[in-house]
Formats: C-alpha cells, structure tokens, sequence
C-alpha cells in the first residue's frame, strides 16, 4: 500500500498547475487521509467534496470514496461495518458504487477541468484488488448456495469494472442458478462472446474461468444449445491452466465444505439481513428480487446525473 501512496502523491504533484492549485489541495489532503490510514475520515472528507459545485464533477473525490471504503471493507474488526445499522453496512458495495461513478466522471473531466490529465491507468493495481475481492466474495456466496446475493455482487463489481467479463460470467451464472435463467443466461452469453482461446485474463478473475465454463457447458447441454456446450466444454480445456483441480469432484466438494465452514468469518463481509436466500423460490419461478431492482435504479440515477 505505501508504494502505491506513493505514487498517487507523486501522480498528484505533477498534475497540479496555476489554475488548478485550490483544487489540487484539496484533492492532496484526501491521499494523505489515505497514507495515513485514516479511511473514515477519507470517505467524510470525499463524500462532502462531492456536494461541492465545484468538485461535483471532478473524478478523484469519488475514487477516493472508493478507495477508503474498500478499505474499510477489508476491517471488520476496526470499523461498523456489514449490519443494517452499522457505520459502514456494505462498503464493498458502496466502494463499487463510486468506482462506477468516477468512470463516469472521469470520461468528462477534461471537459470541465482543462488541465485534467486522465488517471485511470494509474490505478490499475487497485481495480484489480477490487475485482479479486469481490470475486472471491461472489464465489464464496455461490458455494454458500447464496445465489442471489453472488449474482448482486458479480452485477456491482462488473458495474464498476466492466471490462471484465468474468465478472459478468459469473453474474450469468449466479442469475442461472437463482432461477433468474433469462437474466442469468443473457449475461453468460454476452460474457462468453468476449471470452475466447486469445482471452487475456485479469489475475483477480482467471482462476474461476473453468469452473464457470463447466457449469455453463451443463447447462447449454440441457438446454439443447450443443453450439454453446461445446464452446464452453472448449474454454475450459484452455483456461484449466489457472484452475488445475477444476475438473477433479472431490477436491471441488472440499472447496464447498471448506466455504461452508468459513461462513462464519465471511459474513463480517456481507449483509445478513436476507439471510433467507432461497425462501420465496418455487419450481419454474423467476425471481426478480427487489435488492436488484434498487441496486438498477441507483446506478441509473449515478448515470443520468452524469449525462446531464
């Protein structure tokens, strides 16, 4: 973390200019919050730049929320976090949430500030530690037969790091087996199309490739697409190579018992409120749960305010 802090100091010394210098203190002051590990007064002092007329629009607030907020994610036992009435209830969540939003604002900031210099790149390394973290969330959930609550948190990350479709495989695959197959497979599919034998995976998602491609070539076979089956029975031959034991049932049950076991631990990480994940499913329903309908309307309020 500190060679990172580092970097981000010097990124910001070198993007300071004349007409920019009140901005770039401010925006100084939130990455030394951050080098100095003060993460809940980093996501105030972000949060409040954010209703400022003139921040509203400037990227760095908002990847600076996310920022501290994963953070937090990642200390269950220093901050509230994971309960309704916690200080923090899903920080994941919400640090995804502005990661989506300063993509948004970052497309537009030179059209606001001139001397704007776009970061994304520099921040590659953290939207790694991102995805890595929520996969390996969603995978726990998947294995915890939580479905719901993996597909939701496939949909946020992939919200918030959309190029990578294996967070939206496993969102498909997730929908699939929450008996949302319409969503679910619709979203396998548009992620199989971009994944193919010159697919470059990201370290954070390529170990669960096989493993989502064995599960999908079970399903299109059942479902009669054998085109599909078989493009999937072919992904997992190439990208095995990360997943050795994928196709080895003992070890993959072991992984299941040895998530059920972890449960007690993980669910510092998500929100237990709808603990009852499969209580209103029935044979051949599909469920649309009212978690996701929120979660769409929020991230289309996020972009509206940007396109406007």
């Amino acid at each position: 973390m500190k060679n990172f802090s580092i970097q981000l100091i010097t990124l910001l010394l070198l993007t300071t200019s004349g007409k920019a210098v009140a901005q770039d203190k401010k925006i100084e002051d939130l990455n030394f919050l951050y080098v100095d590990e003060k993460y809940d007064k980093l996501v105030d002092r972000s949060i409040k730049l954010m209703d400022d007329a003139t921040y509203r629009k400037h990227p760095m607030p908002y990847l600076y929320a996310a920022m501290g907020l994963y953070e937090i994610s990642k200390l269950p036992e220093k901050y509230s976090v994971g309960e309704r009435d916690s200080d923090y209830p899903k920080p994941l969540k919400d640090a995804e949430k502005y990661i989506y939003k300063y993509v948004k604002a970052e497309a537009k900031a030179q059209k606001y500030f001139d001397d704007y210099e776009p970061t994304m790149e520099d921040y590659k390394e953290f939207f790694i530690n991102i995805a890595d973290t929520a996969n390996k969330l969603g995978q726990h959930l998947f294995l915890v037969d939580k479905p719901r609550k993996a597909a939701l948190e496939y949909k946020y990350a992939f919200k918030a790091i959309p190029n990578d479709p294996v967070l939206q495989l496993w969102q498909g695959i997730s929908e699939i087996k929450s008996m949302n197959a319409v969503e679910g497979e619709k979203n396998a599919r548009e992620a199989m199309a971009l994944i193919d034998e010159k697919f470059e995976p990201s370290t954070a998602t390529a170990g669960v490739i096989s493993s989502g491609m064995l599960i999908l070539e079970e399903y299109f076979t059942q479902a009669g697409d054998m085109e599909m089956a078989a493009k999937a029975k072919k992904m997992v031959e190439v990208f095995k190579k990360y997943d050795p034991e994928v196709l080895d049932k003992k070890k993959q049950e072991e992984k299941k018992q040895k998530a059920k076991e972890k449960d007690v631990v993980m669910k510092k990480f998500y929100s237990d409120e709808d603990d009852e994940d499969n209580q209103d499913l029935k044979k051949g329903k599909v469920i649309i749960d009212q978690d996701v309908k929120n979660a769409d309307k929020k991230l289309d309020e996020i972009e509206d305010d940007f396109d406007n």
